[in-house]
């Protein structure tokens, strides 16, 4: 049990008078049988002990009080217990009291300021992590996980967890880490969604709300099994409640974000499948029906002329339609789409496409688009010999690789249609990069998320 700092006051006055009576005690009884050096060095041997021991709040007093003691009882002349004794030695023993006190006092600032300092450079060092993570693009998840982790480190507790607050009325534990007691209490859960502020248990487990955007999100929760959380925890977990709020808010914006530019990418392909499909079904359909009506009323050579030039205009047509959204990716999938797309090109195309099962329509139709793009650049821009078309379904993503071997240069500031491209794979959670170095040819690399 730690002794009061006042308490230890007093007793180190207690030790002082207690010093001087058996220095007097001793001293009285040796005198004349003990040269007076070996005595001083066994006086200041028991200061040592003592300042070792009890620290300098005891070693004065009792120093004080024991070299006193040797002068007065065992170096002669020797000294009476009168008034003037008796105020010299509270004069002295109170100097070696105020004096023990005020240093100890300083020094134990002193470490306790070394050790805040300590704590503080922990604590902008495990926020930097976080903080890290955070603007890496981090999942939340794992920044919820490290979030945790950190705190718990920090307090020195038995447990901690991040818990959300659900629209529902319950509750999700997103991370915990830790011993698997004591459990968040139900009590301080509800306490701390009912007030939206830090609430305690007992000393046992302190409860931190995280606020998002103006509404309160969830929880940090940490426990103690014997109790004894520090009386500043709600305060030392705020730093990393914010940054918690920062990470949910900035996870929010870009799920908010990549949904608006999916739609924006869906609404875009319906309106090309609308077309396309009114293109088909209407205009294309009578004019086929008008150039059999020519041809089949043909005269003489100038009708039958223009129903020539009204097929040519028709087939000119379907490659429209077909280019807007081509009906063999709709009706069969990407791989047939991808080889008819090879089939029409000027160069050589090299499909290596393998793929188990349909894909999500607005995956198929955005890794579509990507190899008729860059089949366009290669013709158009780069001179190419052949293009090489691989693709795979791995690990739970599409991974589309598209390469010709021709100038090379390509950037996304170039009009070539590559931010396009990117914003429309962007927008479905995956990546697009680009390889282009000069003379060495184009390599675009595609990879998207089967599930979002």
């Amino acid at each position: 049990m730690r002794i009061p700092f006042p308490a230890q006051v007093a007793l180190s006055a207690v030790a002082g008078v207690v010093s001087f009576l058996v220095a007097r005690w001793v001293g009285e009884a040796v005198v004349g049988h003990l040269h007076a050096i070996p005595f001083a060095l066994v006086v200041l041997a028991v200061v040592l002990l003592v300042a070792r021991f009890g620290g300098i709040l005891f070693a004065l007093p009792v120093g004080t009080a024991a070299i006193l003691a040797y002068d007065w009882f065992f170096l002669p002349p020797f000294r009476d217990l009168n008034e003037a004794a008796f105020t010299l030695l509270g004069t002295f023993l109170g100097m070696a009291v105020i004096v023990g006190t005020v240093t100890t006092v300083t020094a134990r600032r002193a470490v306790e300021a070394e050790r805040a300092r300590g704590d503080m450079a922990e604590v902008q060092a495990s926020l930097r992590r976080l903080a890290l993570l955070i603007a890496q693009g981090e999942a939340p998840q794992r920044v919820f996980e490290a979030a945790t982790g950190e705190v718990r480190r920090h307090l020195g507790s038995d447990t901690a967890a991040l818990i959300r607050y659900e629209l529902d009325g319950s509750t999700t534990e997103l991370a915990c880490e830790g011993a698997a007691e004591p459990k968040v209490s139900a009590g301080l859960i509800n306490r701390v969604r009912e007030t939206a502020h830090s609430s305690r248990l007992d000393a046992t487990a302190v409860g931190v709300p995280i606020v998002v955007n103006g509404r309160l999100w969830g929880m940090f929760a940490v426990g103690s099994v014997e109790g004894g959380l520090p009386d500043d925890t709600e305060t030392r977990m705020s730093d990393y409640t914010e940054l918690v709020a920062t990470a949910v808010a900035d996870a929010q914006s870009r799920a908010e974000l990549i949904s608006s530019r999916a739609r924006l990418v869906a609404a875009a392909d319906e309106a090309r499948r609308r077309i396309e499909r009114d293109l088909h079904d209407g205009a294309q359909q009578r004019l086929v029906a008008l150039a059999l009506r020519l041809r089949m009323a043909a005269q003489d050579d100038e009708v039958a002329e223009i129903g020539g030039d009204l097929m040519t205009v028709i087939d000119e047509l379907r490659e429209l339609s077909r280019g807007i959204h081509p009906a063999v990716l709709s009706e069969n999938g990407l791989r047939p789409a991808l080889r008819a797309l090879a089939r029409r090109s000027p160069l050589p195309v090299e499909v290596d496409v393998e793929l188990p099962r349909r894909l999500p329509q607005p995956i198929e139709v955005g890794a579509y688009y990507v190899v008729s793009e860059v089949l366009t650049n290669a013709v158009k821009h780069a001179a190419a010999q052949v293009v090489e078309v691989w693709a795979r379904a791995e690990d739970g993503s599409l991974r589309l690789r598209v390469h010709d071997d021709g100038s090379g240069g390509a950037d996304f500031s170039g009009g070539t249609g590559l931010l396009g491209l990117k914003d429309r794979i962007e927008a479905l959670g995956g990546t697009f990069d680009v390889s282009s170095p000069a003379g060495a040819g184009t390599t675009v690399s595609v990879r998207v998320p089967l599930s979002g």
